[in-house]
């Protein structure tokens, strides 16, 4: 999946998306999330007990959305995804996904300086892993370009 300059632009601008999943019981469930971004795929940081991490585990389809604030209508930018998370297991990716997080979020590295100390019990954060969320389907709305403009990328 390619993602077009504006996309990719204003993806690296922001640091917050909310993640959609589904409950035992079929109930939807959101949370927000820092991410970063390597390619197309948005990697974040939880606590394996959540409920969203519960979630995921079980259905690993979920959707996200990721927007700036809006006074009005005319502001309205984003993303709406769908995609498939689960937990980093892969050496390699998981190496490099941790160095993009903690680029992009000094205080996490302040914390957790090693990707090994992802999974173990730390004094702040207590339990955190590496997840991720890989899109099958991004559609970007811009209404700074006129009302309902959005287009659609699928993998």
């Amino acid at each position: 999946m390619k993602l077009p300059d504006d996309v990719r632009a204003f993806l690296a601008a922001h640091n917050t998306l909310t993640l959609a999943t589904v409950n035992d019981d079929g109930t939807p469930h959101a949370c927000d999330l820092f991410y970063a971004q390597v390619g197309t795929t948005f990697y974040f940081l939880s606590d394996p007990q959540t409920r969203h991490v519960h979630n995921l585990t079980r259905e690993p389809r979920v959707a996200v959305t990721i927007h700036g604030d809006a006074r009005g209508w005319q502001e309205i930018r984003g993303v709406q995804i769908i995609g498939i998370a689960a937990r980093v297991t892969r050496r390699t990716e998981r190496a490099r996904a941790f160095a993009a997080y903690i680029r992009k979020y000094a205080f996490v590295r302040a914390m957790l300086p090693r990707v090994e100390m992802l999974g173990r019990a730390h004094p702040t954060f207590g339990v955190v892993e590496l997840y991720k969320i890989v899109p099958r389907w991004v559609r970007w709305i811009d209404n700074t370009r006129r009302f309902g403009y959005k287009y659609v990328i699928q993998a």
